[in-house]
């Protein structure tokens, strides 16, 4: 992936790299490296996988593992590489190369391979793996510029929910349509951000196409309407010059109260009104049929 646009895909039946569009021009001996480097990932993780269900004890049948490898460009200068593994959730393994070339390692599996074996890894992994790691980024980043530097504004709405039984009014600050990925959404209390404790939702999830939403909830009880706070949703994001600040009332909808002798009023006007017009409308004909019989 660049960034959160999908290259491609390793094919493991055909031990070879599928990249996502068809490009005009292939390099071959680009592929074949890469293809390479994907099956020695792919087989690594099989042989760990199948080591720490032995030593974590765990019976046959589904496990998952994950690996995570990335690098990053700053301003075109190469910066961060890391690895990160997990096993059915947990984390075991970091690897981390840092911009000035230092390299740091943190195992909570047992190792399992030699001194010589975890030298020549570290050295892979620097002299092979970063290099190769940085020139695809540079690639792909070129070829798919106008896609990872696009910049689409959020819409911002606020829903406001009152639950009449608990008496608890329910403020969300939604932020939708927008991209990258990333955004600061934060709900604030007299210009202070709400306790976390409080806050509902916060997670990041994609829209069909392929924009992304954002929402956060809290819940004001009858006190706390009662003192009148004010309450803003704040966002601020790459493609807006400034924050976007939109202020929520925190009471309750407004509701029309009618008196009861105002309705009472209505009641009878309306049944007045319904027999003045049935008896206008039912009277001419009977003084028409009377005529015709004269």
């Amino acid at each position: 992936m660049l960034d959160d646009i999908v290259i491609g895909h390793y094919n493991a039946d055909e031990r070879s790299f599928i990249p996502v569009t068809v490009q005009e021009s292939v390099n071959v001996t680009e592929q074949i490296t890469i293809s390479t480097v994907f099956k020695g990932i792919h087989e690594d993780m099989k042989t760990k996988a199948y080591y720490l269900i032995d030593y974590l004890n765990y019976t046959r049948g589904l496990h998952v593992q994950q690996r995570l490898v990335g690098c990053e460009l700053l301003r075109d200068e190469p910066g961060r590489m890391m690895t990160l593994e997990a096993f059915n959730g947990e984390s075991g393994f970091e690897r981390r190369y840092n911009v000035q070339g230092d390299q740091h390692t943190d195992w909570k599996w047992p190792v399992i391979k030699s001194r010589a074996q975890l030298e020549y890894d570290a050295w892979l992994y620097a002299h092979f793996y970063r290099p190769l790691c940085i020139s695809q980024l540079r690639t792909y980043l070129k070829k798919e510029q106008k896609r990872v530097m696009a910049k689409v504004k959020p819409r911002v709405r606020v829903i406001k929910r009152y639950c009449r039984e608990a008496g608890v009014v329910q403020m969300t600050c939604l932020a939708t349509g927008f991209y990258p990925r990333h955004i600061n959404l934060t709900l604030l209390q007299d210009g202070q951000p709400v306790n976390e404790e409080r806050i509902t939702g916060g997670e990041l999830l994609p829209n069909p196409d392929g924009t992304y939403q954002m929402r956060k909830s809290v819940e004001l009880g009858a006190e706390e309407q009662r003192e009148r706070h004010t309450y803003t949703c704040t966002v601020t994001h790459l493609s807006l010059d400034n924050k976007l600040d939109i202020s929520i009332e925190p009471g309750p909808d407004p509701v029309i109260v009618v008196p009861s002798v105002l309705l009472l009023l209505c009641v009878f006007g309306f049944l007045a009104a319904f027999k003045i017009w049935r008896k206008r409308y039912s009277q001419p004909e009977q003084v028409h049929i009377h005529s015709l019989f004269h």
